[in-house]
C-alpha cells in the first residue's frame, strides 16, 4: 500500500491534493537542505567514532602479567618440585 502525505498547507479534509511521500520529499529537498543534512551526519559520525575510540579497551597491554615460559624458568620450577 502506498503511503500518502498531505501537504501542510492543505486542510486535512482535502484528500484530492494528497501526493505520495516520495514525491513530497523530492519536491521539498533542495541542494542546500541536502548539504546541511550531510554536514550534520558527518558530525554525528565523527562523534560516534570518538565515543567508540574511548570505549574500546587497549588490548595491546593486558592487565594480566604474561607468564614467563622460558626454559630457564621451567628448569627452576622442576628443581623446586624435586626439592620438595
Amino acid at each position: 500500500m502506498e503511503q500518502l502525505h498531505a501537504d501542510s498547507t492543505v486542510p486535512d479534509n482535502d484528500h484530492k491534493s494528497q501526493e505520495p511521500l516520495s514525491d513530497y520529499v523530492d519536491r521539498m529537498e533542495t541542494t542546500e537542505n541536502l548539504k546541511k543534512l550531510a554536514k550534520k551526519l558527518e558530525g554525528d559520525l565523527k562523534g560516534i567514532a570518538r565515543t567508540e575510540e574511548q570505549a574500546t579497551p587497549d588490548v595491546s597491554t593486558p592487565d594480566v602479567p604474561t607468564p614467563d615460559l622460558s626454559f630457564e624458568k621451567f628448569k627452576e620450577k622442576l628443581k623446586q618440585r624435586d626439592d620438595q
